[in-house]
């Protein structure tokens, strides 16, 4: 009898949606959105496309559409549970466990939902659990796109703990929720070529989805509800890192164009965060000649400029048929992020003094270079050139002569040894600084004051 009334549904089923999805939506549809704030966020697309997925929910589904950035409910089929999304003849169908067709093109906007999607209600993409919907879009060679579709908040709850974990202090998770909503609203479109708002990886916010939530998560972004950091009424790209070493970079330093509310700060509340790397000559040609670069032989590294925080912005590398310039950010692309942690850093040949140390000698617009000349203010006033031998400098640990320091600037004999602080490209918040802040009993708002520039919090 089950089995009767259920396949009695299905052919209803198919002439409603056929009125639903074929010709254009009528007033059949009752707009039930959570928030006027939902995401589009790519799960699968590109070379990672599927060519079917299944669909679960325990409490069976609701079809609809998704339509500036809203879900407007059609269909509602809460006698199934389990749905075989596949691309058949470039269109999107859907079909229950024994094959029986439920809907012969779900449209380029169709998104499905699980029926209690609005009482917290999960989907299951592949036995994985998301909130929001599901979208599936046809590829022209088959497979399909899959994106998550859901509100902005859920999505935070999603982004949270992957970005800075569960278990740090509520100020700094809430600082951190701030500033993965503001960056998920600014980043609406970012891949809109590919169907989709943001990716979930590291190119946007790491994201989740449900797996990802613990209580804290969601204690620090409802208690944040809504709320993001603007500038100039418009809500800001809220970058983000790990470790400052000490001072957080310009934008225009580290990428390209300004940003006002992207500027350098000393930060004081940065815990110590020391890294070191080697890279064999053979390696960095290796590495240059992925970026399609053809430097030769490589013959010496060296720190060609500095910014005004001592952050490196030109590394110059001497090839046998090249001389190849890596500015800003392209040092840490091309050699790797993950071993060139950050851009304040000194370096090395493997016979370098082991006593020279990550020291900078900034005037505040820039740092000083290898072989400039170096003037100190005497106590009458009087201006003086000294030499680099004259000057020591004592670093914390060691007291240290200038040359020596500055002799660290080159590598010639094979290897380049690089000893810097920090991780992350150096823009915006610092999250250990904004743990250690609310450690130190500041709140999420003073600790996001703190790296963003003049900017409002509502």
């Amino acid at each position: 009898m089950v089995y009767k009334m259920k396949h009695l549904l299905v052919t209803i089923t198919i002439i409603m949606f056929t009125c639903f999805f074929f010709p254009p939506i009528t007033g059949f549809a009752s707009e039930t959105a959570l928030n006027n704030d939902y995401v589009k966020i790519g799960l699968k697309y590109g070379s990672s496309s599927v060519q079917n997925c299944t669909l679960k929910s325990s409490a069976g589904f609701m079809l609809g559409i998704a339509d500036d950035r809203r879900f407007v409910e059609g269909m509602p089929l809460p006698a199934y549970t389990k749905l075989i999304v596949a691309n058949e003849n470039g269109v999107i169908t859907a079909r229950d466990e024994e094959g029986v067709m439920l809907s012969a093109d779900l449209g380029s906007r169709g998104c499905i939902m699980p029926a209690d999607y609005e009482e917290g209600g999960v989907i299951y993409y592949e036995n994985t659990p998301y909130r929001g919907g599901i979208i599936l879009l046809p590829n022209p060679d088959g497979t399909i796109t899959v994106t998550n579709y859901l509100s902005l908040e859920h999505y935070v709850y999603g982004v949270l703990n992957s970005e800075m974990g569960y278990t740090n202090p509520e100020e700094a998770l809430k600082a951190q929720a701030v500033a993965a909503r503001s960056f998920g609203e600014s980043s609406i479109g970012k891949h809109s070529k590919a169907g989709f708002d943001m990716c979930p990886s590291t190119c946007c916010q790491v994201y989740r989805g449900y797996s990802g939530e613990y209580p804290s998560i969601i204690r620090a972004v409802d208690e944040t509800r809504g709320e993001m950091i603007y500038y100039d009424n418009t809500p800001i790209t809220a970058y983000y890192f790990k470790n400052s070493g000490g001072y957080t970079q310009n934008i225009e330093d580290i990428w390209s164009s300004p940003m006002p509310y992207l500027k350098a700060v000393e930060d004081e509340y940065s815990p110590s965060y020391p890294w070191s790397a080697s890279l064999s000559f053979d390696m960095i040609q290796t590495k240059l000649e992925a970026a399609e670069f053809q430097p030769g032989t490589i013959e010496s590294v060296e720190i060609n400029e500095r910014n005004m925080t001592g952050a490196v912005s030109e590394l110059k590398i001497k090839g046998s048929k090249a001389i190849i310039y890596l500015k800003k950010e392209k040092i840490r692309n091309i050699l790797g992020p993950t071993i060139i942690k950050s851009l304040k850093f000194e370096l090395k040949g493997s016979d370098s003094d082991e006593n020279s140390s990550d020291v900078t000698i900034s005037n505040g617009l820039f740092a000083a270079k290898p072989g400039q000349n170096t003037y100190i203010i005497t106590g009458n006033g009087t201006i003086r050139e000294i030499g680099s031998d004259s000057l020591h400098i004592f670093n914390g640990i060691n007291t240290l002569k200038l040359n020596n320091i500055l002799s660290t600037q080159m590598s010639t004999d094979g290897s380049a040894n690089f000893n810097g602080y920090g991780y992350g490209h150096g823009v915006g918040m610092p999250q250990d600084s904004a743990i250690e802040m609310s450690k130190q009993g500041f709140t999420y708002d003073e600790i996001l004051r703190y790296f963003y520039t003049d900017i409002e919090i509502r």
